[in-house]
Formats: C-alpha cells, sequence, structure tokens
C-alpha cells in the first residue's frame, strides 16, 4: 500500500523515471524525487503499563532512513517507534501483623514492585523479621458476581475449598441471590468498590470519591445480606489514602502476591493452573475472577490449582475477618 502511495504522488509531472527501493520493495518515481516527497509515515511506538495496556498512544516516533535527494536505485527503509514499558518502582514497607499481601501473622517487610506510571502491582513478597507465613493459600476471587458465580461456587464446594470474593457493588444489586449463595456456600465476601473504577488509577482517585466507592459498594452488600470488613481495590490500586479511608469504614485493605492473569484474552485453563502453581508459596493470596468476562477456563482451572496446592501439603483457607 505505500509503495502504490508513493507512485501515484512522486509519478505526477515530469516524464524521468527512477525506481527506488523503500523497505526492499523497488516503487517507481520522478527524477529529482527528495526524501521528504514521498511522504512515508514511519508507525509510532506506545508508552505501556506493566500488564501491556496502552499509557500514552504515539510516544516513540519511528522514522525514515535515506538519502535526502533520491537517486536511482536508493535504498529508503522505514523504521518503526518501538513501544516500551513504564519503568519500575520497589517500595519496601514495614508491616505490622496483617494478611494485606500475605497470609501472614508475624511482623515484616513488603517488598512491593509497581509500575511507576501506572500504579498497577507487579509482584510483592514478604521478608519476614523472624517467622514465616502459615503454612495455607487464600483463593480469592473478584469482580462478580456474575453468570459464572454459581459454576465456581459449586466446583469449590465439590472440592471442598472456602475462598474468598471480593463483590462490586452494581453486580451485587444485579445478583443479589448469588451474594447470598456465597454467603450459604461459607465464602467469605468483602468488598470491591461500586463501580471498579479503574481511571484514573484507584489510589489517584480524590479523597472524597474514595469515601464514596467503598461506601457505596459496602452498602450493596449488606443490602444482600453481607458484612464486608476486606477491601479490595480495583487494580490492586493502594496507597496510605485508600488504607485510611477502608480503615475510616471499618474494612482493611487485602491484595495479593500471585496473579495468574487469568483475565487475558487467550488465558485457558492449563495457562491459569500452571502460573498459580508455579508461584503459589506458603502464605500466597491467589487472584482470580468469576466476573468481568468469559470466566470457564478458570472454572476449568481450579481441579488442578487446588490439587496442586495440596500436594504441597498446604491448606486452602477463606481470608481471616478478624
Amino acid at each position: 500500500m505505500l509503495a502504490a502511495a508513493v507512485v501515484a504522488l512522486a509519478g505526477c509531472g515530469g516524464n524521468g523515471r527512477m525506481t527506488v527501493h523503500v523497505d526492499g520493495h523497488p516503487v517507481v518515481v520522478r527524477h529529482g524525487a527528495t526524501l521528504a516527497s514521498l511522504h512515508l509515515h514511519a508507525p509510532a511506538g506506545n508508552l505501556l503499563a506493566v500488564d501491556g495496556t496502552v499509557l500514552r498512544a504515539g510516544a516513540y516516533p519511528g522514522h525514515v532512513v535515506g538519502p535526502a535527494t533520491l537517486h536511482d536505485g536508493s535504498r529508503v527503509r522505514i523504521v518503526a517507534g518501538r513501544s516500551h514499558r513504564e519503568p519500575l518502582k520497589t517500595t519496601r514497607v514495614k508491616v505490622l501483623p496483617s494478611p494485606q499481601f500475605f497470609l501472614v501473622r508475624t511482623r515484616g517487610t513488603q517488598v512491593v514492585v509497581r509500575g511507576a506510571i501506572s500504579g498497577k502491582l507487579v509482584s510483592a513478597r514478604l521478608l519476614p523479621f523472624h517467622a514465616v507465613p502459615e503454612r495455607a493459600v487464600a483463593l480469592t476471587f473478584d469482580d462478580g458476581p456474575s453468570p459464572y458465580t454459581l459454576a465456581i461456587l459449586r466446583e469449590l464446594e465439590r472440592l471442598h475449598v472456602k475462598a474468598t470474593f471480593f463483590d462490586i457493588g452494581f453486580q451485587a444489586d444485579m445478583y443479589p441471590s448469588l451474594v447470598r449463595a456465597e454467603l450459604k456456600a461459607g465464602m467469605t465476601v468483602g468488598n470491591h468498590t461500586y463501580n471498579h473504577p479503574e481511571v484514573p488509577p484507584f489510589d489517584q482517585l480524590p479523597r472524597r470519591l474514595l469515601d464514596d466507592e467503598i461506601s457505596l459498594g459496602a452498602a450493596s452488600l449488606r443490602h444482600a445480606g453481607a458484612s464486608p470488613v476486606l477491601f479490595r481495590p480495583p487494580g490492586g490500586s493502594a496507597s496510605g489514602a485508600v488504607v485510611a479511608a477502608a480503615k475510616a469504614q471499618g474494612e482493611r485493605v487485602i491484595l495479593w502476591s500471585v496473579d495468574p492473569r487469568d483475565w487475558e484474552v487467550g488465558a485457558t485453563a492449563a495457562s491459569i493452573a500452571q502460573a498459580v502453581l508455579s508461584t503459589v508459596r506458603p502464605g500466597s493470596i491467589v487472584d482470580m475472577h468469576d466476573g468481568g468476562g468469559d470466566r470457564s477456563a478458570t472454572l476449568r482451572a481450579l481441579p488442578a490449582i487446588v490439587k496442586g496446592i495440596r500436594k504441597r501439603h498446604l491448606r486452602l483457607v477463606a481470608i481471616p475477618t478478624g
């Protein structure tokens, strides 16, 4: 398509013709044509978040390489701009006993790696001072309730697993019977805000909006019969302000240490299970989803995940609310 555009442009006026090569393809242009007269466009690269989403489109321009004045046989290259991922930011925070990223009842240091621009979580690990995490793992499910929730609940019950569901308020309004089904099955139900706002990142919202999202989400869950004391911010976007806002409403922020990215397009039951079992450790909190899209792969992955965790002599538990 580029070559055709060049011929149409450069062939106007004059009878002299010559051939240049654009990315190895011969292109006929008039004698005296310049690189600028070809009007070639090099695609630009993007600035990407740590999860691959675009933070700034066209941030890294491409360029066209060739002689300013073209001659017969001149070679021109179109060099696309390369996309770059945002830099990482690592923070180390001394923590009191709290299962924020981990199921652990000890003092230690949390080492958290996030995207420096987006604030999205990359990894988190705990360096305990003098104790080790519990020999337990918590499976958690975000973004429900949804039409997939009941099937996931049935599979968890069949496997004799208690888990934690972080429900979105407006979804709970749509499916209050599913929230009640979670409670009836002995699952823990936590608050995942009312609207699940992600742009800008949750921790960058004004305090008033933080308060509203937490309180409205909790109100929807209470209307469905739950009493949430655990809070998970959308995308794991947490900060001191988020922790303070949740604490002011009697809720504790819970994040995760294992992210199998079951929400990604193309994720399969095998890839989800492999991602969990290659990362899970004593005290891990695993982040999966029962809402927000097609969750059939997550459902199919559960037997392998549970079997693999138990094979390591680890217990599967709901996150304690006390």
